[in-house]
């Protein structure tokens, strides 16, 4: 590794390593810091929304002239377009996914394919600075080369990872509050408050408990009010966030509203069905405890057990060894 950094020893390096880390958990704690202070990020990015979807209704499409100026972003989205790195038959998918994962961006998609390329070029040169890889002798360092192509392997796929982890943890919080902001929902219907105004309600109430439920309804709320069609609002909620249960929700909003049946009685109901749904997965995580027990009880917890119940006769019968064996020649010279 020196090799490749001359002028300094390996303690030097290994104090910049250090270094580096010590970096790496100061922004990660300020990220975390700062996770409580998004409140006023999200409002703004609705209102930010709303005024979209009020200039795309209000005033006429104009051509969006080029920006001269080359910022960080300008810079990213030449990139990609220069190298061609988004197809046609992946923009819907990544878009999808993106969304999903709450990156609602217009250039998170510019940024995503930036991050496909440049993470295994990286992880391509820290293999070639950290690794000794002889390569005029292959078979002498095929742990080493096992290690450089896993690691290229995993730049590769780690923008994927973060989003489908991101994606994943957004869906099971959206899952637990889902009965609740049914419950909310049926309330607010029943004080005869408009679906709009309910779903703008509910948001406000669950913004510190279940962000990510405010997020969707409050954007919901506000393509309600501003899209011509009402089914087109409710059916974005659906393809921002495809889950069962939230299909659901909207096909029977969309039905409640094409045949004009109650709202609150659809709401309570469907509230019942996932509270049950939610019971149900707990008793289900319930019955796999035995089967997922086994084998920690087998490795960790049977050897403890036969240690403290064995442990005594074994040292009684060692004991009981020693004595007869020391006693046998005064015996001897006795008789």
């Amino acid at each position: 590794m020196t090799s490749f950094l001359p002028g300094l020893e390996a303690d030097d390096v290994y104090f910049l390593l250090a270094a580096l880390m010590a970096l790496a958990v100061l922004f990660f704690l300020t990220k975390s810091f700062l996770y409580h202070n998004k409140f006023a990020v999200r409002v703004k990015a609705l209102e930010e929304r709303r005024a979209h979807l009020k200039a795309q209704i209000t005033a006429p499409r104009k051509r969006a002239k080029k920006n001269t100026q080359r910022t960080g972003i300008a810079l990213i989205r030449a990139v990609v377009n220069k190298m061609n790195l988004l197809q046609k038959s992946q923009v819907g998918r990544i878009n999808r996914l993106l969304i999903s994962a709450a990156y609602r961006s217009k250039d998170a998609i510019f940024i995503f394919a930036f991050f496909q390329l440049v993470c295994p070029i990286v992880a391509f040169a820290l293999g070639l600075i950290f690794l000794d890889i002889d390569f005029s002798n292959l078979m002498a360092s095929k742990r080493n080369i096992f290690i450089f192509v896993g690691g290229i392997y995993m730049g590769l796929k780690l923008p994927s990872v973060i989003v489908t982890n991101a994606k994943q943890k957004r869906y099971y919080a959206i899952q637990k509050a889902l009965s609740d902001t049914l419950d909310l929902l049926m309330i607010c219907s029943e004080a005869g408050l408009s679906l709009a105004a309910a779903l703008d309600r509910v948001a406000r109430e669950l913004a510190n408990t279940y962000p990510e439920m405010a997020d969707e309804l409050s954007i919901t709320s506000i393509e309600l009010g501003f899209l011509p069609d009402r089914k087109k609002a409710l059916g974005n909620l659906a393809e921002r966030v495809d889950m069962a249960e939230i299909r659901g929700i909207v096909g029977v909003l969309i039905q409640t509203e094409k045949y004009g049946t109650p709202i609150a009685q659809a709401l309570r109901v469907l509230a019942a069905e996932f509270r049950e749904q939610r019971m149900l997965r707990a008793e289900q995580k319930a019955a796999r405890l035995p089967a997922i027990m086994t084998l920690p009880m087998i490795v960790f917890i049977l050897p403890t057990l036969f240690i403290v119940v064995l442990s005594p006769a074994i040292i009684r019968s060692i004991d009981n060894l020693r004595g007869t064996s020391m006693g046998s020649p005064s015996s001897a010279n006795v008789r």
